[in-house]
């Protein structure tokens, strides 16, 4: 078994713990029945063992294949936290009026200012006062299909990538290492995202892998 012991290990790094325990349970009935074949042929169990575990392959090339299907330890963490620090949200009241009230805040601010004159401030405020809506209402947005959880996504980048826009205006491309510094952690994150729902079926997915 030292032999299946060590191809498990190979085959199921950077797993999570669930789909490790998946993959040795199949891999496990696959070996018996490949080692039982083996030995009724006449072979001794110890060239049985070896015979069985060259039948399942490389465990190289089986990792890459299970990590493109399973989740991974990384995407698995991501998938705890996100649920943390839903349940934190949503089991704070006030938590969640203060999300929604500080956007609000910005975009009356930003009307005060515009109808006073201050015209480039009220600007600011304008968008980062959208930007920071669409980022802190997502949670209490009725975003439950796909198809709504892509529009949703195509305005947030939009508003994002709209901000920095206003931010750096004419200097973007002078200050475009300041923008990759901010924009790395939400791509990563969102790529995550994007092979977990790969991964999961529709009807099992968390409220945060629509947003």
């Amino acid at each position: 078994m030292s032999a299946l012991n060590g191809w498990l290990e190979q085959a199921t790094r950077h797993l999570s713990k669930d789909s490790a325990a998946q993959v040795r349970t199949e891999i496990q009935e696959h070996y018996e029945l490949e080692r039982e074949a083996a030995m009724s042929r006449g072979a001794t169990a110890e060239d049985a063992e070896r015979f069985a575990v060259t039948a399942l392959g490389s465990a190289t090339a089986a990792n890459r294949a299970y990590r493109k299907v399973l989740l991974t330890s990384a995407e698995a963490w991501m998938l705890r936290d996100g649920n943390r620090e839903a349940r934190a949200i949503c089991s704070r009241g006030w938590l969640k009026w203060m999300l929604v009230a500080m956007p609000v805040g910005m975009l009356v601010a930003a009307c005060a200012m515009f109808f006073d004159g201050a015209i480039v401030m009220a600007r600011a405020l304008a968008v980062g006062g959208i930007a920071m809506g669409l980022f802190f209402a997502a949670p209490f947005l009725p975003i439950y299909t796909p198809a709504r959880a892509r529009v949703y996504r195509l305005l947030k980048w939009a508003a994002l990538i709209g901000v920095f826009c206003f931010v750096l205006g004419h200097d973007g491309l002078k200050y475009f290492w300041l923008l990759a510094s901010c924009v790395w952690i939400p791509l990563w994150t969102e790529w995550t995202r994007f092979s977990i729902r790969r991964k999961m079926p529709v009807g099992e997915w968390p409220k945060q892998l629509y947003l």
